[in-house]
């Protein structure tokens, strides 16, 4: 559990710099969004355990149903440079989507959410302040992670 800690804290870590605008790359060129069939979520760990269960490391998690966001509600996912010297998977949502992934994010403040494709989770964080426009995540095992989910995302 002890080797998670530093996973945990860079994704928390690129969670609390979720943008309520979009960052300068996120806009270059065309979108990118993800391939009809390929499932994201950004979901609520349910810690009553009701709902939908995953297995995410070393630990079972309950997700909850429905997730604040799916595949339908992103406009645009790509690789980008961290702070970290690593590669960040940004996710920018569609407008329509903003209010309910605010509202979503806002009543979790202190609470976990996970972010899964096709239903494995990929990272697990706490939700540090609510968010709506994109969120970034870094500290992904391996330097080649980020890009290598974008391109299953998006098939580019």
């Amino acid at each position: 559990m002890r080797a998670t800690y530093p996973l945990l804290l860079a994704t928390v870590l690129g969670l609390t710099g979720c943008l309520s605008g979009t960052t300068s790359g996120a806009k270059a060129g065309a979108d990118h969004p993800p391939l009809a069939g390929v499932d994201v979520r950004l979901s609520a760990v349910d810690v009553a355990g009701k709902d939908t269960g995953v297995q995410w490391q070393d630990e079972w998690l309950t997700l909850r149903e429905p997730p604040i966001a799916s595949s339908a509600d992103i406009a645009d996912v790509r690789s980008v440079p961290d702070d970290y010297g690593m590669t960040a998977l940004q996710i920018r949502y569609r407008p329509e989507a903003h209010q309910r992934i605010h509202d979503g994010t806002a009543a979790l403040v202190g609470q976990r959410i996970a972010i899964s494709v096709d239903g494995s989770v990929v990272t697990v964080a706490t939700v540090q302040g609510p968010f709506s426009e994109s969120m970034s995540l870094s500290g992904l095992p391996g330097k080649d992670e980020a890009r290598e989910l974008a391109k299953h995302i998006t098939g580019e």
